[in-house]
């Protein structure tokens, strides 16, 4: 799956359509009537977009952030440094501190940004590249100068809501003041580790207090809401993996115990997998509360697959679910003959359009398991035969 989803990726020179990209020149002026047009093309299991050069299709951080998180596993310093050089190219110029900007025109029900407009979340997983890469295409010194310009962009543009005792909050977005807790876990996580990667006792401790109004926001069973009121009440399965993951990469690193929180987050998250035969399934939402968005059309997102195949390597490894979920992937996802996978199925059918931002959440996901299961010694069984 790995060599045959590069393959295609080389192909297309590591760009194509994203699944939020509508043809700018469809867009009104009206914000409603934008998103309505955005699920139309969201939910298509056609690609209406068209363009005459592959090169022409807009840059997005989504997919070049995660194909660099991926190709620095593979350890390809060639295409990192293609890849890198995009990324640089997608700075926003409506920050004063390093952020990414949209790309593209993104216009959904809770907020519509221009593709100049800063992207947070994109950027702070950017930075967690920073962190980690190692393969010397970046200087120390500019990764240093790019990863701390990030932590400013997070305190002192897109700001926070100190709640006091309770901890903080760091926004999801530019214009969106509701709360979204999958976003500011993983900006506090960052915060956390560059405090003290960079010995900066401020960016720690205000990391910290984004962690602690985490924990206080999980609920009685183990699960986050996706956002706080006045947004409805919903959970889905990747955003759980989302969250946990950010416990796990801090919890070493706080002076107070959230083992508790993430013992109850992993048995709920166990929840939202269902067996069907030799297939262990992601449950896209939780039936006890209405779906948000899109999330009513999508039977499987592929991203609760990629997250979970992160999670069960890297932070809770489990041999058998790594086992079941990729026997599922390759079965009902990857595309044999063209090297691609669908993103999602849907209720009426699957989504054979070969979004970029999911081959490359796919590819860093397989790289994970491929990398943490080598460091294991153990091999998936499909791969045994």
């Amino acid at each position: 799956m790995i060599t045959g989803l590069s393959s295609w990726l080389k192909s297309v020179n590591y760009r194509y359509f994203e699944c939020n990209f509508v043809p700018k020149q469809l867009y009104t002026k009206n914000e409603k009537i934008n998103a309505i047009i955005r699920t139309i093309f969201r939910l298509s299991p056609f690609n209406f977009r068209r363009i005459s050069d592959i090169n022409e299709v807009p840059l997005t951080p989504q997919s070049n952030v995660a194909l660099l998180k991926a190709y620095s596993i593979i350890k390809d310093e060639e295409i990192l440094k293609l890849l890198y050089q995009r990324v640089l190219q997608l700075r926003s110029p409506k920050t004063k501190f390093f952020a990414l900007r949209q790309g593209i025109q993104i216009s959904i029900r809770l907020y519509e940004n221009s593709a100049d407009d800063p992207t947070p979340l994109n950027t702070v997983w950017f930075g967690q590249f920073l962190l980690d890469e190692q393969s010397g295409v970046i200087s120390n010194a500019e990764k240093k100068e790019l990863i701390l310009s990030i932590a400013d962009y997070i305190i002192y543009e897109l700001g926070y809501v100190d709640h006091g005792d309770d901890g903080v909050y760091f926004y999801y977005g530019p214009t969106l003041k509701k709360e979204v807790y999958n976003a500011s876990a993983i900006m506090s996580a960052y915060l956390v580790t560059v405090g003290k990667r960079y010995d900066c006792k401020f960016y720690s401790d205000l990391g910290k207090r984004g962690i602690k109004y985490i924990v206080k926001k999980q609920n009685v069973d183990g699960s986050w809401f996706y956002a706080g009121f006045p947004e409805r009440k919903t959970i889905d399965c990747f955003h759980q993996s989302y969250i946990l993951q950010s416990l796990f990469d801090v919890k070493n690193n706080l002076d107070f115990n959230i083992d508790d929180a993430i013992n109850s987050g992993v048995n709920y998250y166990y929840s939202m997998f269902r067996k069907n035969g030799k297939y262990t399934i992601p449950i896209r939402y939780d039936k006890r509360f209405i779906p948000h968005n899109t999330w009513l059309f999508v039977k499987v997102d592929g991203r609760d697959i990629a997250e979970a195949l992160v999670f069960f390597s890297k932070y809770h490894h489990d041999e058998n679910m790594l086992d079941v979920l990729i026997s599922y992937l390759y079965d009902k996802f990857y595309n044999k003959k063209k090297g691609f996978f669908s993103p999602e199925l849907f209720i009426y059918g699957k989504n054979k359009i070969p979004y970029i931002e999911f081959q490359a959440w796919f590819l860093y996901s397989l790289s994970v398991v491929k990398y943490y299961n080598n460091e294991n010694n153990f091999y998936i069984s499909e791969f045994r035969k």
